[in-house]
This record gives structure tokens, sequence and C-alpha cells, in this order.
């Protein structure tokens, strides 16, 4: 007897399978029918391809996303949004580049949009503005947590035994060393003493620095 299907448990099965393989090139209706013992056509009843699963899974992400208590100031709104952001995608494996590849067709999603939206256009950015900085603190999110990813699996090469990788590492701090790129040696040491979250907030705030630098320019 095939176990009970429903879109819940099939978008389970396939955020159980990213958790294994980390990878959305890897994910197919094949191994998540797989995954959950029955024939891969009983997942089409519910999902008409891969990029409707897709589509359910990014939906269910966003449903896990804590709105935050908002005090009414445009910087610490858009920073506490951007952080609750960060925590979000650190709970589902390959939630970024599901979100990359899917379309915010869905309510939650649109609708925490908007509310970033209005948080600028309320304070009197303009809406050309406002697209610019809300699209770049998306981008900044989803460009730090993919970095930070890569990193750690090319990390996880090298203690694994990659020597070419292990190399390549040895050579670049060599090469630092030895043409005294003093600056260069200043950023390596700083990226490995700061906390993943830390220096994302720190981004934000640079970038939230800067666009009320602008509006209080223009403004004059």
């Amino acid at each position: 007897m095939e176990p009970k299907l429903s879109k819940d448990t099939i978008i389970a099965a396939a955020f159980s399978l990213l958790e294994k393989s980390p990878t959305l090139e890897q994910l197919s209706m094949r191994k998540v029918a797989k995954q959950l013992g029955v024939q891969a056509p009983a997942i089409y009843w519910y999902f008409k391809n891969k990029q409707a699963l897709l589509q359910s899974m990014a939906e269910a992400i966003e449903e896990h996303f804590q709105e935050p208590a908002l005090c009414g100031e445009w910087y610490s709104d858009l920073l506490a949004f951007m952080e609750n952001y960060y925590d979000l995608y650190q709970q589902f494996p390959c939630a970024v580049a599901i979100e990359i590849q899917t379309v915010p067709a869905y309510p939650q999603r649109l609708r925490h949009l908007n509310q970033m939206m209005g948080i600028l256009r309320e304070a009197g950015f303009s809406p050309e503005m406002t697209h610019l900085a809300v699209t770049s603190l998306q981008h900044l999110l989803f460009g730090m947590i993919m970095d930070a990813t890569e990193e750690k699996q090319l990390v996880s090469q090298v203690l694994n035994g990659d020597d070419y990788l292990k190399e390549q590492v040895l050579h670049m701090k060599q090469y630092v060393s030895d043409n005294e790129l003093t600056y260069m040696e200043e950023s390596i040491q700083f990226r490995h003493s700061i906390h993943q979250k830390s220096a994302f907030i720190q981004a934000v705030k640079t970038y939230l620095d800067g666009l009320q630098a602008d509006n209080t320019s223009s403004s004059k």
C-alpha cells in the first residue's frame, strides 16, 4: 500500500533530499517519489513539473518568515526585515537558490516585499530609489549566503583530502604574504574573525548608511 500523499509530504520529502544533497540540479521528481516510496507519476497529480514543486517550496519557506515588530523608523525596520530574512534562509537547504529560481507569485512574499517598499515610500523615498534599495538588499542577502555556502563546500573538500584545492589556498596566502598585499591580508583576517551573520548585518548597515546619507542630501 502506497503511503498517503499530499503537497505537504512531497515538499517535506524534497527538502529532506536537499539536506542530503544540497543542490537543486540533483533534485528530481523521480528522486522525490523514491524518497516517499511511490511511483513518479503519483507526484505529478500534485505538481505539474519540477518548477511547480520549487514554486511551492519557495512558498513554504516564506510561510515561516517572522514578521518583525516595526517601530516606524525606516532604517531600523528595514534592518529588522533583512535580519529575519537571513535567519529564515538558514532554516532550509538551498533556500536562496530556490528563491532565485522561482517567481515571487505567492501572496506572502508579495505582501512582505510590498511592506518593505512601503517602509521606504512612507519615509519619502522615490519609487525608483525604493525599487533599487529593496532589490539591492535582496542581492546582498542572496550573495552573502551563497558565497558562504560555496566557501563551506570548498573547505569541506579541502578537509576531505582535495590536494589541488589545498594547494590553491596555500598559494593564495603565500602570494599575499610574499607580495605584501597588506589590505588583502587585512581583509582575509577580518573574514576569518567575524561571524557570518554579523558580517551580513554590518553590510546591511553600511548600505543603509549610504541610503540615509543620500536621502538627507536630496532633501536639502
